[in-house]
């Protein structure tokens, strides 16, 4: 018999600003917002009970549309460790990007300093799911957000990482620097800070973000790869190709050059896709955008074949699948 599976709504957990979830992908009707003592025990208790039906091959509604979702054989082996965690249970940040999804589905915050606080205070549950040895030593830890680094209790989040040794991956837009994200790295070889620059201009910049602080993030990466030394590669720079703002090649070669000379080797081609997999008839992905990105990829081969390209497997599927609407 054919079962359903999906490894976020079987081996993850969500801190999520609304509440806590099984994952942050589709599934936002099914939240725990009581965070008592016995939270952990009614999520782990109602989660078996959502796993059990997929076994069944029953999955929850939300989860039909997702891309995860896979129809596996009944041997299929899986365990309920934690292997995968996403931190984002706060929604200020410190710019205002035109591709962010909060934007549209919360009253995003728009903040200065570094002392925000979240709804939940994950780091008491994760010392709990540590001490119950839930979480799979190997698991993979995400903050997202809103932005980490203004998060008041972001250094005592990678303190606990550090000291255990575990995977972390930020994504940050880079206008503050955080010594401990250097350390993590460093504690952890696979752990990484993937940085949204989308551009080479100032100019551009203030069109995608909102704020001015394009040479400090400049400034940032480089004293990230100093801080780093060999490890510079778990640098990770992202470009998001936006119709109308940076679709053009002259951009991208001026992106990957700049990058190159203040020693980026790990480069991030991406597509807008937040929207567009929730709202497809709302998508702006064209062919022509396509093309870009498959552009950006050759390219920066082209620059150093030494050149590490990290990719998202659902856009990769996107693109040379025509998975979704293409206009």
């Amino acid at each position: 018999m054919k079962q359903k599976y999906c490894f976020y709504l079987n081996n993850g957990i969500n801190f999520h600003y609304s509440g806590l979830t099984y994952c942050n992908k589709l599934w936002q009707d099914h939240t725990f917002q009581q965070y008592d003592k016995d939270f952990l025990t009614t999520f782990f208790k109602e989660r078996e009970s959502v796993l059990e039906n997929m076994k069944k091959g029953v999955c929850p509604e939300h989860c039909k549309k997702c891309l995860y979702l896979q129809e596996v054989n009944e041997d299929f082996p899986t365990d309920n460790k934690i292997k995968y965690i996403e931190i984002y249970h706060w929604n200020q940040c410190n710019c205002a990007c035109v591709y962010c999804s909060n934007r549209e589905t919360t009253k995003l915050k728009i903040s200065t300093g570094r002392n925000q606080q979240g709804v939940i205070n994950v780091l008491k549950n994760l010392k709990e799911l540590h001490k119950q040895k839930k979480l799979d030593p190997n698991a993979e830890i995400s903050l997202v957000g809103g932005e980490p680094t203004i998060l008041q209790e972001f250094p005592l989040l990678l303190k606990f990482f550090i000291k255990n040794q575990y995977k972390v991956n930020i994504l940050s837009n880079g206008i503050f620097y955080e010594k401990y994200i250097a350390k993590a790295i460093k504690a952890n070889h696979d752990s990484s800070i993937c940085i949204s620059l989308d551009c080479a201009s100032r100019e551009n910049f203030k069109k995608i973000k909102g704020v001015d602080k394009f040479d400090d993030v400049i400034k940032n990466i480089r004293r990230y790869i100093k801080d780093t030394k060999n490890l510079s590669h778990r640098i990770i720079i992202k470009y998001i190709i936006l119709k109308g703002i940076n679709d053009t090649k002259q951009e991208i070669d001026n992106w990957i050059n700049l990058c190159a000379s203040i020693g980026v080797t790990n480069f991030f081609p991406s597509i807008e896709f937040c929207h567009s997999v929730k709202n497809p008839e709302k998508s702006e992905l064209t062919q022509e955008i396509c093309d870009l990105y498959e552009y950006m990829k050759t390219r920066i081969k082209e620059s150093d074949p030494e050149f590490t390209i990290s990719t998202y497997d659902f856009v990769e599927g996107i693109i040379k699948n025509h998975s979704y609407k293409i206009k």
